[in-house]
């Protein structure tokens, strides 16, 4: 990139323009990037320092020619300089994406500089060690009153051993993906909460969540776990506000809680096949019966089959489905478009176009049914759905 003449007409336009706005244009780049404009002109030389936001990826100083320990001793002192130059207790959003294996005590510095600022509103955390060891967080990451959304990704720890350090009156967002976080002491102590995302990783120090309570103000909910032979004792979803639901449970969960939710607009079920899990499936799906957008997994499906006489309730509301069959029940899929009064397009994902029954159990008789083509006229079948105007069938293998 050349430098500017100051009097070029490209300069000129520029400079109409007040710091605050090029401030804001420079916050949408990489911090990296933004540095590298103080070449253009007098004008731009320290104009970065003035920046609020700070987007710092330890992979953009990696090189071919550098080894991992050089990649990361040079991102260091990156960091340090960009610290160094802003006024850190101004900044507002800060984004941090990396891996300081070698500088534990220096991530600490850097993460209790930028949240003892009283306007940090956003913090972004991805940290990662190919060593094996784990990040722990400084306390102040969870004592910063200001935050309204924390994202947390990587080879972190988040523990606490003292809960009344965690205030976090105004979070809004959060989103998990570590390899450890006692969640139910921190949700405890978000009140504001209202979108959440965690994906929970199981056998950790024998460290599992025992129970989940969720906020009552939560409006959009995203909760994964993995596969593994672990339990969950209770989860408990009383959500007045929710509007968005996405589950996928892959671990066992003996009990779920769930409540009416007259707000809800999308759902999206991935419910693994467990005992447990069809004993409160019926519970679960007459409290999100409410909502316009539906989408079973296949996974869900195969668990809905084998629950012991099955009674759909009314989704009155109910405009899209999409369903998964691992292996195609059309018993199931008729009895549940009977209950979609309103239903307009349905979308059907099946892997085999027999229908046997339960998955899991003794296998049935297919029950009456022609598959479908690609080309469907929704008229000539009578499941007394007016309102259906397209039906999609895929099949994979």
């Amino acid at each position: 990139m050349e430098p500017e003449d100051d009097n070029s007409e490209a300069s000129t336009t520029i400079s109409t323009l007040p710091d605050s706005i090029l401030c804001h244009i420079l916050s949408f780049l990489p911090t990296r990037t933004s540095m590298a404009t103080s070449i253009l002109s007098r004008r731009w030389r320290h104009l970065w320092k003035d920046l609020h936001v700070l987007n710092l990826d330890g992979y953009s100083v990696s090189t071919h020619e550098l080894s991992r320990d050089q990649v990361e001793e040079r991102f260091v002192d990156f960091v340090n300089e960009v610290l160094h130059r802003v006024q850190v207790r101004r900044i507002q959003k800060f984004r941090l994406d990396g891996e300081v294996r070698n500088y534990s005590h220096t991530l600490s510095f850097w993460i209790d500089s930028v949240t003892s600022g009283p306007h940090l509103q956003e913090l972004y955390l991805s940290l990662w060690n190919s060593s094996g060891s784990f990040y722990t967080l400084p306390h102040s990451v969870f004592s910063c009153t200001s935050l309204v959304s924390l994202i947390l990704k990587g080879d972190i720890i988040v523990s606490f051993d003292n809960l009344q350090s965690v205030q976090l009156p105004s979070l809004k967002n959060l989103e998990l993906e570590v390899i450890y976080v006692e969640l139910d002491k921190l949700l405890s102590h978000c009140p504001a909460l209202e979108m959440l995302k965690v994906f929970i990783f199981f056998n950790n120090g024998g460290m599992d969540p025992n129970e989940i309570h969720l906020p009552s103000s939560l409006k959009r909910l995203n909760l994964e776990s993995e596969a593994c032979d672990s339990t969950v004792d209770h989860l408990e979803i009383h959500t007045p506000s929710l509007e968005y639901l996405d589950l996928s449970l892959v671990a066992c969960y003996s009990q779920i809680s769930v409540m009416t939710y007259p707000n809800l607009v999308e759902a999206c079920l991935n419910i693994c096949f467990d005992d447990m899990h069809t004993d409160w499936m019926p519970k679960l799906l007459n409290a999100i019966c409410g909502a316009k957008l539906l989408a079973l997994q296949a996974s869900t499906t195969a668990c809905l089959v084998c629950v012991p006489s099955l009674e759909f309730p009314q989704f009155g509301c109910l405009v899209k489905l999409q369903i998964g069959f691992e292996f195609f029940n059309s018993g199931v899929l008729i009895d549940l478009l009977h209950c979609c009064c309103k239903l307009e397009v349905l979308v059907i994902h099946a892997c085999e176009s027999v229908s046997y029954g339960c998955l899991y159990g003794e296998p049935v008789e297919p029950s009456s049914w022609t598959q479908p083509g690609y080309s469907v006229s929704w008229g000539s079948l009578s499941f007394g759905i007016l309102a259906m105007k397209s039906i999609k069938w895929t099949e994979y293998r």
